[in-house]
């Protein structure tokens, strides 16, 4: 098994540490919802309003620094991006007033959406042909850190939010002074690279690229949803122990581990769209079966959900890769920052939805998503990686050189 990644360059194993750090902020900020709930009264809307916001700022606007990134490299996006995320998060427990705390909220997602396309754009332009192989161990990175950000927070948590929150910037103080030294490293992309990039994105706008975005939106409100929900669930529909309902939502993310690593070793090898199509459709009697099974079984179906739901996330980036070889920012952007940020209103809904009929009824729902998905995946076409794989294998070589 270790055999496979003996031939990642260095780069890409710094770039998915990076990753774990950044994405603990995912992690940790549906931990902190609860207690931002309890502070402020909110109701679930309201709740729901704050994930909105959180996702749209660090989602949505995931395309606009791809494209820019796609038009001249900005490597320096990828240590700001991180630095900014570590020093805002924990602030956010401190704000005087909801609105306040919607401005913290903001600034802290427009530190994820400045380091995710570009970080994902020099991993796929480092892998040479093993894309699949390379974005999994990238996004490896960031399901880490997913998990350890919940587990990280809810520990700083015990006892209620104090000065030991300010221990949570410091992993991203490191990662970001590590980032800047391997940026000042990093090879430039060529001209006219960036010239066919600019060039072409129009003709990217087709129908097998709106339904791939449709799968994207489906898989991130079923992922966004769970997250979400499971432990508002847990602790303010069943007033249970949040340290019980962190260790759900931890294994949740921890799971997702397994199915990144199959999703981007299987796409190498059989196709990003037969690893969708065979991924999408078992969640939904998952989800079906979480409410009705209790103990070690409750653990189990979040971890297979998640399993599949990761495997999903990993074919797919390797998938709008290779339908948009020459704007590789800007398919990242679309993949892991408009899908997502767009399934955060799937999320809002859901809030409304809890509060008029409860909580149990979301559940009902999730389990219905993925068979949209499944009917989406079925118009997706997956092109030849011809461009890309190329262009990869030439800035691997000059990389190398250069380390």
């Amino acid at each position: 098994m270790f055999k496979l990644f003996q031939t990642i360059p260095f780069p890409i194993w710094v770039l998915a540490l990076a990753h774990g750090s950044v994405d603990m902020a995912g992690g940790a900020f549906y931990v902190a919802l609860p207690f931002i709930k309890a502070k402020f009264g909110l109701a679930y809307a309201e709740v729901t309003a704050i994930v909105l916001v959180q996702n749209l700022t660090s989602s949505i606007v995931q395309p606009l620094f791809g494209y820019l990134s796609d038009r001249k490299p900005r490597p320096w996006l990828m240590p700001v991006g991180c630095l900014v995320l570590g020093l805002t998060l924990p602030t956010i427990f401190f704000a005087p007033n909801y609105y306040f705390l919607f401005l913290l909220t903001a600034i802290n997602g427009l530190g994820s959406a400045a380091f995710h396309p570009q970080a994902a754009k020099t991993v796929s332009l480092l892998s040479g042909a093993a894309k699949g192989k390379a974005l999994s161990i990238f996004s490896v990175g960031g399901s880490v850190g997913i998990a350890v950000g919940s587990i990280f927070l809810a520990s700083l948590l015990l006892g209620g939010p104090g000065s030991r929150l300010l221990l949570y910037s410091l992993p991203y103080i490191l990662v970001s002074l590590a980032l800047f030294r391997l940026v000042a490293r990093l090879p430039r992309l060529e001209p006219q690279h960036r010239r066919q990039g600019s060039a072409r994105l129009k003709s990217y706008v087709n129908w097998p690229l709106l339904a791939f975005m449709g799968m994207v939106l489906t898989r991130a409100t079923i992922a966004s949803g769970i997250s979400t929900f499971v432990p508002l669930y847990y602790i303010s529909y069943l007033n249970g122990s949040p340290l019980y309902a962190s260790f759900l939502l931890s294994v949740f993310q921890s799971a997702g581990v397994i199915g990144t690593l199959l999703g981007g070793i299987m796409s190498d090898r059989y196709g990003s769209r037969q690893v969708m199509i065979f991924s999408i459709l078992p969640i939904a009697p998952l989800l079906y079966f979480f409410r009705i099974v209790s103990d070690i079984w409750v653990f189990a179906v979040l971890a297979a959900s998640s399993i599949l739901l990761a495997a999903t996330a990993t074919s797919g980036l390797v998938l709008i890769q290779k339908m948009m070889p020459h704007n590789l920012g800007m398919a990242s952007g679309l993949n892991l920052g408009l899908g997502s940020g767009l399934g955060a209103v799937g999320v809002l809904s859901m809030g409304w939805i809890a509060d008029t009929w409860g909580v149990p009824r979301v559940f009902d729902l999730l389990s219905w998503l993925p068979v949209l998905g499944f009917v989406l995946t079925l118009f997706i076409r997956e092109p030849a990686d011809k461009t890309s794989k190329q262009a990869g294998l030439r800035h691997n070589c000059s990389c190398l050189k250069e380390s």
